[in-house]
């Protein structure tokens, strides 16, 4: 029997026996890693995953069950786990979740990639990241401490039913690199690391040149170790793309999840239709963006993938949505419900959030020139938001300071911070170039999943910078 009308008759059954709605999902997925560590080959894994998860909502009370096969028997005992839990909770359940309405699909979304995962035996991968790794290693002309380049494959298969009529199967392959090198200059110790994702095949592991991952990292870290520390203060700043994007998810993307604002944790709370940045200042989350990491053709609800416009030209537009959220605030659910694996229940994230670029603005080089003194943050790499106070962090892992509308020295250990409304309302200058390119795994309630970030260069009037010198 085919996997999809199996989940759709667990579901249907769940509501021949009491529930309003009910939602089956089964994953599939393998992948292999390995790790080149100082030039030799230093780990191997290899990885699998199947199961099925089971979620029902009872009288306003979800009920949730999962098991680690697929075999139908198994199907049946998580749906009569997910019945009991559900049916237990509902007497004592005061804010009873709602469902929005939807229309059945019935589809399939398969990622064909340019190279197959398996076009090159395993001798071939390893040969090639020693390869890579070499390269960088060789420019850290003997000041490196440790060189580590990961590589990751793999392909998930779901699918996915629920009582509405539902069936749904997508696959999605996927490769990632990773490089980190570590150096001393003197007393001076820096790391520094280059990140690349895409959903596709082996194609970023063949086309991929050391000048845009290990030279990269390598060239970066030894800037950091004789630059020096950045000067602390209240400065003009401008955003390499890869900080603007830190910024879009860390600062208002957790901010727009709409179980966070209705559970009165954002700062965007009551803000909705309002203006709450500088005209011009538009982001989405978009997990349509074609090969970006973040991006998928339905979400873990069955919803279909969308662009999502958070901000439009400063103004506070759209929630992120699951079925749940958009049942709440009354709205058509937008594509946001996701989950880790089977054994999760989709909760709302964002996919790919980024600032939209102005096909009229400025260029980076007239943003700097427009600064007498300030500085130029580059290199993105983490940041913390405390969605509550609207507290955000980004941590810069090079920067150069702005002098006389010139860049100046590079700087190392650079952060800045804020207040998320405060600084949206600050930014001067939105330019007109563009970049996405830092994938990662974002991680909420302890689940992690893919995303991206991005955006064009950013003028901000003034922004609290951390440093010593």
């Amino acid at each position: 029997m085919d996997l999809t009308q199996l989940l759709l008759d667990c579901c249907l059954r769940s509501v021949r026996h009491g529930a309003q709605f009910a939602d089956a999902r089964a994953l599939d997925a393998e992948g292999i890693s390995l790790t080149i560590q100082d030039g030799r080959a230093e780990k191997l894994n290899s990885h699998s995953s199947r199961g099925v998860g089971v979620r029902v909502l009872v009288d306003g009370a979800w009920g949730f069950a999962s098991a680690d096969t697929l075999e139908e028997a198994a199907i049946e005992r998580a749906r009569a786990a997910a019945m009991t839990a559900a049916q237990a909770a509902a007497p004592s359940c005061r804010d009873k979740a709602p469902v929005a309405p939807s229309e059945p699909i019935v589809a399939e979304a398969v990622i064909t990639p340019k190279r197959p995962l398996d076009d090159w035996t395993l001798e071939q991968k390893i040969a090639r990241l020693i390869e890579l790794e070499r390269a960088g290693w060789a420019v850290m002309n003997g000041y490196a401490l440790n060189s580590i380049l990961s590589f990751g494959q793999g392909r998930r298969t779901i699918w996915l039913a629920n009582s509405r009529g539902s069936r749904i199967m997508q696959s999605r392959p996927s490769c990632r690199l990773t490089s980190i090198v570590t150096a001393a200059v003197d007393e001076v110790r820096q790391q520094a690391s280059e990140h690349k994702a895409r959903l596709g095949g082996l194609e970023l592991l063949a086309d991929m040149t050391p000048e845009e991952l290990t030279i990269k990292a390598a060239t970066r870290v030894l800037r950091q170790c004789r630059a020096p520390t950045a000067p602390p203060g209240v400065l003009p700043v401008v955003f390499h793309p890869s900080i603007t994007g830190l910024f879009a998810h860390e600062a208002l993307g957790h901010n727009a999840e709409a179980d966070s604002y209705y559970a009165g944790q954002s700062i965007l709370l009551g803000k909705l239709g309002r203006q709450i940045g500088a005209r011009g200042v538009t982001i989405v989350d978009d997990s349509t963006a074609p090969g970006a990491y973040g991006s998928f053709a339905f979400d873990d609800e069955g919803t279909p993938s969308a662009r999502r416009t958070i901000i439009e030209d400063g103004t506070f537009t759209t929630l992120l949505h699951n079925l749940e959220t958009a049942a709440r605030f009354n709205v058509a659910p937008n594509g946001c419900g996701r989950a880790e694996d089977h054994s999760a229940q989709p909760i709302v994230r964002m996919s790919n959030t980024f600032v939209v670029p102005n096909p009229a603005g400025p260029t980076a080089d007239e943003m700097i020139r427009s600064i007498d003194r300030g500085l130029y943050l580059a290199e993105g790499q983490e940041g913390y938001v405390f969605p509550e106070r609207g507290q955000f962090v980004c941590r810069a892992d090079s920067a150069r300071r702005i002098e006389h509308g010139r860049l100046g020295e590079w700087l190392r250990d650079v952060s800045v911070s804020g207040l998320v409304l405060e600084t949206l309302m600050r930014i001067e200058m939105v330019g007109r170039d563009f970049e996405m390119a830092a994938p990662g795994v974002c991680g909420k309630l302890g689940q992690g999943v893919p995303t991206d970030c991005g955006g064009p260069h950013l003028k901000i009037s003034e922004m609290v910078v951390g440093g010593a010198e």
